[in-house]
Parts: structure tokens; sequence; C-alpha cells
């Protein structure tokens, strides 16, 4: 990292950080971006905890000097100085500084990265975060903090089309982390190259079927009949690519948009419930709780005591919680 770090400006960073309003009360944070903007980032030197909390933003921490511990759904991960950190969107947090250091923190809208071709197929867009370090992703490691390198220089010093340099480095990082993960794989890795591009097709077509379908009730039959692979055969393949069974897959999809609707205050728990795809209110509330460890309606609470709360309770909860200004 030592090099890394002589070729970065930090007191520039410093000096043209926005330290205005970025506030977290209770335990969501809402408009998060400048006006008329999708990305915000910080070089941060707060040696504050921050309670759990979550956005809909993608956040990613790279410490500079010290380390930095986040636990995400109550994982511990210790960021060491060059580490990366990508926190996915609407994954509950929890922040702890060490007493000095620094690091970057990102904030990305990448909702929309929903609609490009492949997106669905990327591995660690279905995990709670991806922590990149030089040893576990060394082939492109380099590659991608020098990536974030030119997205911190575009963001501080607001050229024009900045955002635009940003997305694109950002999805350059992307493509990287995937092929990476994919060449990790067995099944690739020992595949001819036309049996690779056969396998890679098939399986995200499957992954873009749940997505369409995820509220019906799927079985594994149906899915491996839609792949053209037998049951075992799918079984096999599916659980190699995306390190998770197609039950937990499914299950995992329909958390993510219980999570979405639950932020809907026109819905009940039991809507919530059947239009995420569960067959019954038991069955989601004790999945939920399971995945989530709390229930449909404590994390529902959350996002109200934020929206709804009095000025007055707000300012208790300011008091209570710590203040995030970076």
């Amino acid at each position: 990292m030592k090099n890394k770090k002589e070729n970065l400006n930090l007191d520039f960073y410093h000096q043209n950080t926005d330290f205005r309003n970025r506030v977290m009360v209770a335990e969501k944070e809402n408009s998060i971006f400048p006006k008329d903007a999708s990305v915000r980032i910080w070089y941060n030197v707060q040696t504050s905890d921050y309670l759990p909390h979550w956005h809909d933003a993608m956040e990613v921490i790279i410490p500079i000097e010290n380390y930095y511990d986040v636990e995400i759904d109550n994982k511990p991960h210790h960021v060491l100085p060059g580490e990366i950190l990508m926190i996915s969107p609407r994954k509950m947090h929890h922040l702890h500084a060490p007493k000095s250091g620094a690091r970057f923190v990102c904030l990305f809208n990448v909702d929309f990265f929903s609609q490009v071709k492949d997106y669905t197929g990327m591995l660690f867009v279905k995990d709670s975060c991806i922590h990149i370090t030089p040893e576990t992703y060394a082939p492109v490691y380099s590659e991608i903090y020098d990536l974030f390198t030119q997205i911190w220089n575009e963001y501080f010093q607001n050229t024009e089309f900045y955002e635009f340099a940003i997305y694109a480095n950002l999805l350059q990082a992307f493509t990287l982390l995937a092929r990476c993960q994919l060449n990790q794989i067995h099944l690739f890795t020992e595949s001819s190259p036309n049996k690779r591009r056969d396998y890679f097709a098939r399986l995200n077509g499957v992954l873009e079927y749940i997505d369409n379908h995820y509220t019906e009730d799927l079985t594994l039959d149906e899915v491996a009949d839609y792949s053209g692979f037998s049951k075992f055969h799918f079984t096999r393949l599916f659980k190699e690519y995306m390190n998770s069974t197609f039950y937990d897959y499914l299950i995992g999809r329909r958390i993510k948009a219980s999570e979405i609707l639950l932020s809907q205050n026109d819905l009940s728990i039991t809507d919530v419930a059947l239009q995420a795809g569960f067959s019954s209110i038991s069955t989601f509330n004790r999945t939920f709780k399971a995945k989530k460890g709390c229930t449909p309606g404590e994390y529902r609470a959350l996002f109200r005591k934020n929206k709804y709360g009095s000025h007055e309770n707000n300012l208790a909860i300011e008091d209570q919680v710590a203040t995030r200004i970076i």
C-alpha cells in the first residue's frame, strides 16, 4: 500500500471534501447525494462509530491510513489500508473507526445498473458485500485500485461530465471483478471456450428467468427444465456458479424484493409477503428474521422512525447515535 499512498495527493482530497450535511439520523440515511447528483465521495478522518444503518446506495470504503472495521448483516469485516470493501445497497451495516486514520467513503446510485445485460449474472451482486484484497483478487487488484483513484480524481477535480467518467470507471471495475470471479470457478476453468460461453449464457438466462418469475411458485424441476440441463446437472452447475443452492438463491431474491416493498407504507406486511413471492405470512416472518436478524415489522419500523419521527425525537436520536458528518 505504501506506493499506492505515495501516488495520492491526500491534502488535496481533504481540502476539497464537502463536509456539509451527511447526517445519519436513526437507521436510514436519506438525501445522501448532492442536488442533481448520484455520486458522493468523502476523504474521511472521522473517529466516531456509526450505529447500524442502511441506505439505497452502494457504499465503498477504502482505508488509506489505519484499518477500518465494518459489520454487515452482523458479519464482521476488518479492512486494512489499500483494501476495498463494497457494501451492497439496502444492507444494514455498522461502522467502527479506529482512534486515528483516514479512508475514502464513496456512495454510488447503482440501481439503474440492473437494466444492463448480464448485471444479474455478476456473482457479487447477490452478496452483502465484496472484500477486495491484493491476495484474494491478485490478477485485477491493481487495476481496480487504479480505477478508484481515477474516480476520486474525477470527483474532487469536478471536471466536466465527471459522473459519466466515474460510472465508466465503476463499470470497468465491476467487469474486472466479475471476470476474475468467473475465472476462479472450476466449472469454467476446466471447460472449452465454446462450452464456457454456453454455460455462461444458459446460467445467466436462468438468473433472468428467476428475476422475472420469483413471485411465482417456482420449482427446481421447472427451472432446470428451462435451463435445458437435467435436474441433477443443473443443481451442480448452479451451486458452483452462484455458490448457493437454487432455493437459497430464490429466497434471497424474494427477501431483496421485500426489503424494497417494506418501505412502501400503503402495503400491509401480508401484501409485502405475497408480492415478494412468499406463500404465507408465517413463512415470510420466519424466513425474513432468519436472513435479516429482525422481523419484517421491525425492519419497517426502522424506516418509519426516520421518515416520520418528530423533530424532537430526531434530536434525541442524534444525541444517542453518532452523527455522520464526513
